[in-house]
């Protein structure tokens, strides 16, 4: 009975993973075409699938990038992984009248999204003991400010 019990958990931990790592021989033949045709000079590709979209993790020269593809191999999405230095100067203007100067606040997990119709630049803004998700459209404006954490101090 401990066994099944085990084996139960098990299986709903496993269920409950959001994206699952697969080798390129089991992503479909489209989705492998559309990602050849929009980034052919990509290199070090390791495939995730995510529910029924398949993404694809990449280098193209020092920058790391994710692409997101349907089932049918329509893109979706790329994803961009930043550096705080290459954040667009409207970007890095906005979170300074926000946040104050750059030596007030750290940012991490940069990255930039692309879609069909719009283009957002993403992140975590540590200031002192809070974090915040923060998420700007492609002309500088904030467009979503989340309080993510605060640390306490003991």
């Amino acid at each position: 009975m401990k066994k099944l019990i085990l084996l139960l958990i098990a299986v709903i931990a496993m269920s409950s993973i959001k994206a699952q790592k697969i080798s390129a021989d089991n992503v479909p033949q489209p989705v492998l075409d559309a990602f050849k045709t929009k980034f052919s000079i990509a290199e070090k590709t390791a495939w995730e699938i995510d529910y029924d979209n398949y993404e694809a993790n990449f280098v193209v020269g020092k920058t790391d990038f994710s692409g997101i593809f349907d089932k049918e191999g329509k893109w979706l999405a790329t994803i961009t992984y930043l550096k705080p230095s290459e954040l667009p100067k409207n970007i890095r203007e906005s979170l300074s009248k926000k946040y104050g100067e750059l030596s007030a606040y750290k940012i991490e997990d940069a990255i930039k999204m692309e879609k069909e119709k719009e283009t957002t630049y993403e992140m975590e803004i540590i200031r002192g003991e809070n974090t915040y998700e923060v998420e700007f459209d492609n002309e500088g404006e904030m467009m979503k400010e989340d309080k993510k954490s605060e640390t306490k101090k003991e």
